[in-house]
């Protein structure tokens, strides 16, 4: 046990110092924080996803602006459109659930994936090794947002009302954060709603949302290797400047 304090030796310190700053110290070398913080940000995010999920599916049903009160228990909608909009609060509710569950899912599964990932260094990690995993990661969670969006498009034109889905505003703010990929925000239906009028209109806008789901997630995985390809190029680029250095020469004289 290594000694703590100077010209003293206090067992409480001395066990403290062992036990706590120098195994604290070495995972701080070895890089095992980092890549610790890194896999416990991702696994607090897969679980919001799935808390918040199922949280904003209860939330939306109720209250002043809530699904029940708007589309169902006013007189805002025909008797055909309100047994629509019953039917699309069911069906919505449980896929709202669903998708949920897929989103914790598949971030979940995907942490799961970066912690065996060899830890070298903190720049590698984060640039080389984890954001290209993370863009991809994005990629799936919208690919399952858009498909969420038409399924229940395609259903609120078969019942030719309102379909209950809390989640269809997110695909657009996720798409937000990334430079171009705001083309594929008109994709996806925020308001989901049907009309046998337009029946072949509104089966169109789902049809799309779930087209562009695979194109999405292609457009995921292309934008990854524009990534990776941009900084290949920075690494080639340092790799190329030049190494500056002082020389030092001390010139001893021998006298003979």
């Amino acid at each position: 046990m290594e000694k703590n304090l100077p010209f003293v030796s206090l067992s409480v310190a001395d066990k403290g110092y062992n036990k706590l700053v120098i195994p604290f110290l070495g995972k701080l070398d070895d890089g095992n924080v980092f890549k610790n913080i890194i896999i416990l940000l991702l696994t607090v995010l897969a679980i919001g996803l799935l808390l918040g999920g199922i949280y904003l599916s209860f939330d939306g049903l109720f209250g002043d602006s809530g699904f029940v009160k708007s589309y169902i228990s006013n007189d805002y909608l025909s008797g055909g459109k309100k047994a629509g909009a019953v039917v699309g609060l069911i069906l919505g509710f449980a896929i709202s659930i669903l998708t949920a569950w897929a989103l914790f899912s598949v971030l979940k599964k995907r942490t799961e994936q970066m912690k065996v990932i060899e830890y070298d260094y903190l720049l590698s990690f984060i640039f080389v090794k984890t954001l290209p995993k993370l863009i991809l990661v994005i990629g799936e969670l919208l690919f399952i947002l858009f498909l969420y969006a038409g399924i229940l498009q395609i259903i609120a034109t078969l019942v030719g009302s309102f379909v209950y889905a809390p989640l269809s505003e997110y695909p657009t703010l996720l798409l937000s954060i990334f430079p171009g990929m705001e083309v594929f925000s008109g994709l996806a239906p925020q308001q989901i709603f049907g009309d046998y009028e337009n029946f072949g209109e509104y089966m169109k806008i789902g049809v799309m949302s779930i087209a562009g789901a695979f194109l999405l997630l292609i457009a995921f995985y292309i934008y990854k290797e524009i990534y990776n390809y941009i900084l290949k190029l920075v690494t080639n680029l340092i790799s190329f400047l030049p190494k500056f250095a002082i020389p030092l020469a001390i010139r001893k004289r021998e006298e003979n």
